[in-house]
């Protein structure tokens, strides 16, 4: 284990852009694929590449990362020295002129001051993949790098609002929205404890809100900077479409396991639910159904988490529904999210389209 490698989990930057699905929730605890939140995947990534302490910048809407986040163990980080600190921002500090996300840096810098390790990796949310950062640490600190960016070089870029970072000569000298550009820049960035003291310091001194933006992007040629390629397989998330494509393309039983079961199992809160339950008339086809669910009617092509019940009959289509939904018989769903603790009522259809999913909001009753 690296003992010199501090965790950093920022979701303040990301907070909205999840729309409904972050309305009552912080972007890490969406769901995912019927047991996962989205931030298993950066703990389970760090803790995989040493980071054994990892501080998460909660902004609001926190209370379901507490929940999720109470046990270290069910990460994988192991001993009496392990440990996650969800760290919401001081709003009670009179002497603080912090703005944006420095506030976070402001107020949790003993994070930063008592770790004794000289490096530390920041990452959000919105990018998960299915190995380490290992190598890319190793890199970082073999050359001696103030910050490397980690990304993936592919020769289709996607017409998507995914960063771009301009490079030369293996540094990186800027970022770009240009959709030519193959260089995505994933948000995750290995940096000096050092060079991001400085530039908390620099940030709050100059009333700056943003550590990245202008802690960092504006001041590129000021830091020696590297680029590293995971070379692996990636999904990023910046809208619900996004989110709702990544579900749909992981339903496909060989890139589902090989993104799981890859370097190694992600990991996520440890359940006690009992194994899904299919009464004598059900039937599911391509599909996730979590622990916990109980099932009389057809699934298909769809993602289905802990403690759904679905009534005979009931014929649910390319959706993705949250836990403890209830959906009676009958009822005919397609192209819909349903957020958690959703009832869709007796013989009630919802429809949405492939391009536009139908999201229905936490506690509904339709």
């Amino acid at each position: 284990m690296d003992k010199e490698l501090l965790g950093l989990i920022n979701l303040q930057p990301e907070q909205d852009y999840l729309d409904e699905l972050t309305y009552f929730r912080s972007s890490g605890s969406v769901p995912f694929m019927g047991r996962y939140r989205l931030i298993d995947f950066t703990i389970t990534n760090m803790a995989n590449s040493g980071a054994n302490v990892i501080g998460v910048f909660a902004g609001h809407k926190f209370r379901s990362l507490l929940d999720h986040l109470n046990r270290k163990e069910d990460f994988g980080l192991e001993g009496r020295q392990g440990k996650i600190f969800v760290l919401p921002p001081d709003w009670n500090d009179p002497s603080d002129i912090s703005q944006g996300d420095l506030k976070h840096f402001h107020n949790h810098s003993d994070l930063f001051r008592r770790f004794k390790g000289d490096q530390v990796i920041v990452s959000g949310t919105q990018f998960i993949s299915n190995k380490n950062y290992t190598e890319a640490v190793r890199y970082h600190k073999e050359n001696d790098k103030d910050i490397t960016f980690i990304g993936e070089e592919v020769e289709n870029p996607p017409n998507s609002p995914v960063l771009r970072m301009a490079t030369e000569d293996g540094r990186v000298t800027g970022f770009t929205h240009d959709q030519d550009n193959g260089h995505l820049y994933s948000g995750v960035y290995i940096i000096k404890k050092e060079v991001l003291m400085n530039i908390v310091r620099f940030c709050i001194d100059n009333y700056k809100p943003s550590f990245f933006h202008n802690g960092i992007r504006e001041k590129l040629e000021e830091y020696d900077t590297g680029f590293y390629d995971i070379k692996a397989k990636t999904h990023y998330f910046y809208s619900v479409q996004s989110y709702f494509n990544n579900s749909m393309a992981l339903l496909d039983k060989d890139r589902y396991r090989e993104f799981f079961y890859g370097q190694k199992k992600v990991k996520t809160k440890v359940s006690t639910n009992p194994p899904t339950l299919y009464k004598k008339e059900s039937r599911a086809k391509r599909s996730i159904l979590a622990n916990g669910a109980t099932v009389e009617g057809s699934v298909e092509n769809s993602v289905i988490s802990r403690n759904v019940k679905i009534g005979k009959g009931a014929t649910i289509k390319n959706s993705i529904i949250f836990a403890n939904c209830i959906i009676e018989p009958g009822a005919h769903l397609e192209n819909v999210i349903l957020d958690k603790d959703v009832t869709i009522t007796e013989g009630r259809q919802l429809m949405g389209s492939e391009e536009k999913p139908y999201v229905v909001a936490k506690r509904s009753k339709i």
